[in-house]
Parts: C-alpha cells; structure tokens; sequence
C-alpha cells in the first residue's frame, strides 16, 4: 500500500510538472558602456520570495539562459559586480514564455573619493561603522589573518558612503538583497580601487518583444519613483530631526517629484499599450501617485481592470489600499475580501490580511478579526506576519477592553503573593522586564518623566527576570513600585501575561479592565495618561 501511495504521488507530482508552463529567458548582462562583466548572474524568483528558483553565472561575453517551469508572477534578476541589480516581471499563463534581454547595469552608489575601506559582515548595510579598517598600500588594501570561508562586503567611506562587495579576484555569489558578497578562501584579502568602474546612475533594459518592454519600462518607472520618495521622505525627517522643524506632507514631496508629469506620462502610454498586461503594470505606477485631478480616475480604472485574482499585486500590496482609499468601506472590504480568498500569492494575501486585522483590531470588530486571523494562521502559517498577528489575536487575554487575567507572582517576602485582587482598586501599570534590560531602563525612565509632570495616582507592578541592576535599578529608585522576582523568561508566573519580548506592559483602569498594552505604549511619558483619560 505504501508503494502504492508513494507511486501515485509521483505521478500527481510529474502531472503538475507536465502542465507547469515553461519559462526560457536568455540574454546579455553588461555594464553601462556595453562591456561584459567580470562577474554576474541572472536569476529567476517568485515575486515576494528572497530565494531563487534558479540562478545562473552569465558567461565570460555577458550571455546567460536561464529556464524554469511554473505558472503566475516571478521577477528576473540580473546583477554583476559593482553594479545595481535590475529585476523584470514576468507573469506566466496558460502559454510558455519566452523572452531575450540585454541589460546595462548602473553602478553601487561607491564614492568618486575615499577616505578609508571597512571590512564589514556581509549583511553590512552602506552606513555602518563596524568592521575592520584596510590599510592602504601601494597596489590596493591588504589584510591579513582572516578565517578562510568567511563572508565579507566592503565599504568604502569618503564623500558619501557605498557597499562595495570584493574584487574580481575573490570568489563571489549573489546575496538575496542584490548585492554580491565575498568568500575568503585564503586567510588574506587585497582589493584594488582601480578595479572599480565608472561610475553610471542610468540602467537600461532591452526587451526582444515590444510586450514584455513596456512592462519592464512600467516597472522600472514604478520602482525609481517609489525609491525615490523614499528617499526624499528620510531626508526631510533627518532635517526635521536635525532642526526640529516639521518634516512636511506626502503631497509636498509627490509634487517636488514630478508626479503629475508623470501622471501624463502613464496616461500617453496606457494610450499605446500593445496588451492587457502593459496597460495593468501602468496602472500599478498609477497608484503610487497622489489621488488628485487626474489620478482618481486612474485609480479607479486599476480597481476595475486589475482583478482581486491578479497576481501583479505581490509587487506591492500596499498599492491596494492606494487604490481603495477613496472608496466607500463597503467596496473595500468587498474587493480585500475577494482578494484574500482568491489571489495565488501567499504575501499578497498575507499583507492585505494582516493590515484588515489591525483595522479590526482598532475598531473592535472580534468577529471579523477572528476570521482574519485565521485567514493568517491558517492559510498563511509559513509567512512572517502570521507570527506578528498574534498579538492581534481577537481571543487573547492580553489586551484593550479585556479583564486583566488572574496571576500569581511571588512577593518580596517569601511565601507571599502579589495577584490580580491584591492590586485592584486605582489605575495598574505592570511592567515584565529583563534585570540588566537597557530599553527596559529607558522605557521606565519615560514614566518618571510623566509622575514628574502629574499627581494622577498609578501603582505601578514591575515583574523582573532577575534582581534588577545598573541603569533599571537606578530608574526604579525615582519611582514608586511594587517588585517581584522571577527566576526566568520562561518562568509560569509570566504565562498569563502573555509575554512575547522585554519590556512588556499592562495599563489598567481601577476595575482591572485593560486600557491599554506594549502595542499601544509607544511612549510612556504621553501615552499612560491618554489611555487613562479615555473613555470606555
């Protein structure tokens, strides 16, 4: 019977192989002054996977092919050393695709100039200041005494910071990221600046088909424009921070991008799509614009002719709730809930559901947050915001408008007990901290600042993993507390409160109801007194 069973399942999976599409894309991987790269790959992925299904070096002359088999959206990515990877969609049907590309690589963003190279680990991001300094010598940087096999990445700091990743002299793969990473495979490293190439912002696509060009020119277009506002929304925060001014609105900065020019850009080639699919990718560019004169009808158009069954919208979920923030709640639940039952890809159903929950969670909607959270559990169990949406979890007991659960945790004395009874009658805080916990000392030090500036009562209950030390202990000498020692994280005293890092916190009204909880406490010092204010 096992046999049986075993040969039968070989057989579905060879069926489904039998009609997975084939995927076949070949083609050149250059830099931007049409010359090979000495090192670059072409690699295929699901969309909001990391992982490839395939990769590929490309040969000495830049040429690569790649093939796969499988039906829905996936992203080529084509990358080479010292340079930006670019990514392609490709969405897969009922026909076998079939495409030739030739690429031109922009550069990493490396300093024309430079005042020193860090070794660094090779998750390294190009701002980091840890790592081992190069020493400069005459035919480059060498460094010595390193651990055969380790991965690397270097940055290079002077007018700017950038990643650089090895010479071509060293052994390199692909990172999930983009960037290539170095393997030691001697105990010295020497890395040469001349090897460096010049530096180009522009990457250019070519496609064989005029479809697949248009798509790929939507895409990119999409991408530079999200990057771009990016961009400029942390640099209008550094300089808020910096002057303690305002950082300004998302219209300000849409406008200083340009958007209703490209508003008009979409519309001339939505006029001139050559396919359905072309005329969908405008569609997403369209709404990563503001809504305004112009875009809402844009907006409205991607609502109708990019179904909730589309796999496009893994490229960002988040341009759902774009294109659905103008209508009515009655068609947003309706096209999020078809789209969470019937979209193919998992990250897709996974964002739309998560962020349904917090807004169920927020209106205290128990009934369709339980369902939502077990679309989560259930159908999205291996993804990443399944684990996060515990904490909206309609049925914990941890949280805003529950009773606080019955606990038992020792007191200071031996054989005594501090319990739900014992603390009830004024306003509770309980705070579950690791003994030598920084955050934990910073995060109470926001409540001494607020007892400073109000004569509210509030009893607070801290729960410590350990006899509390250095900073926390120098904070809870500012501030009126009952104490209870714990022997560990794991401890059964800290079950009922559900405990999931360090610090944890409860706020509760006089009656033991729960106002508020570590997800709504962004900040002690205005966020007890708020919670308290608030009305049932």
């Amino acid at each position: 019977m096992q046999r049986l069973i075993a040969a039968l399942a070989a057989f579905v999976f060879c069926s489904l192989l039998a009609f997975a599409e084939q995927i076949e894309i070949s083609g050149r991987i250059l830099d931007a002054r049409g010359n090979p790269l000495p090192v670059a790959h072409a690699e295929l992925r699901r969309a909001g996977r990391l992982e490839p299904l395939v990769q590929v070096r490309a040969n000495p002359d830049g040429s690569f092919a790649l093939s796969a088999s499988g039906e829905g959206l996936f992203l080529v990515r084509l990358a080479g050393l010292h340079h930006r990877s670019i990514d392609i969609p490709v969405v897969v049907g009922s026909t076998a695709v079939r495409e030739r590309l030739t690429v031109q690589l922009a550069t990493l963003p490396f300093p024309e100039t430079r005042d020193s190279v860090l070794l660094s680990h090779r998750g390294a991001l190009p701002t980091t200041t840890e790592g081992t300094v190069l020493q400069e010598r005459k035919d480059g940087y060498v460094l010595g005494g390193l651990r055969p096999g380790d991965h690397y990445r270097l940055i290079i700091r002077g007018q700017g910071r950038g990643v650089v990743t090895a010479s071509s002299r060293d052994s390199l793969m692909l990172a999930p990221d983009g960037y290539y990473v170095g393997i030691l495979r001697t105990d010295s490293l020497a890395f040469d600046p001349a090897e460096l190439p010049r530096r180009s912002d522009a990457g250019i696509i070519k496609c064989q088909s005029a479809e697949w060009q248009q798509i790929a020119d939507a895409y990119q277009a999409l991408v530079r424009y999200q990057q771009a506002f990016a961009d400029s929304s942390n640099a209008a925060l550094a300089r808020a921070a910096h002057t303690g001014g305002s950082a300004g609105d998302a219209g300000a900065i849409h406008t200083s991008l340009g958007a209703w020019r490209w508003r008009d850009t979409i519309v001339a080639r939505l006029a001139t799509a050559r396919s359905p699919l072309a005329e969908q990718f405008w569609l997403l560019f369209a709404l990563a614009l503001p809504a305004g004169d112009g875009t809402e009808e844009l907006h409205r158009r991607a609502l109708r002719e990019i179904p909730p069954a589309s796999p496009l919208w893994a490229l960002d979920p988040q341009l759902v709730f774009q294109a659905l923030a103008r209508r009515t709640d009655a068609e947003r639940r309706q096209f999020l809930d078809a789209l969470i039952e019937t979209n193919p890809d998992t990250t897709a159903r996974a964002v739309c559901a998560f962020t349904e929950l917090v807004a169920a969670s927020t209106a205290r909607d128990r009934e369709r947050a339980r369902m939502l959270y077990a679309v989560l559990t259930k159908r999205c169990p291996t993804h990443p915001l399944a684990k996060t949406a515990e904490r909206y979890n309609p049925d914990r007991r941890i949280q805003r408008g529950a009773r606080l659960p019955d606990f038992r945790l020792p007191g200071k004395q031996r054989g005594t007990a501090i319990t739900r009874e014992r603390v009830l009658g004024q306003p509770l805080l309980i705070a579950i901290v690791l003994g030598d916990c920084q955050p934990c000392a910073e995060r109470l030090a926001e409540l001494a600042q607020w007892r400073d500036s109000t004569k509210r009562p509030l009893r607070l209950l801290i729960a410590s993993v350990g006899t509390p030390s250095g900073e926390l202990a120098r904070v809870l000498e500012r501030i009126p507390h009952e104490l209870s020692i714990v022997s560990s994280p794991s401890a059964p005293e800290l079950e009922p409160f559900e405990v999931e890092g360090f610090p944890t916190f409860v706020l509760t009204d006089a009656t033991g109801t729960i106002r508020a909880t570590s997800q709504e406490l962004r900040s002690l010092r205005t966020d007890v007194g708020r919670y308290l204010d608030e009305q049932p």
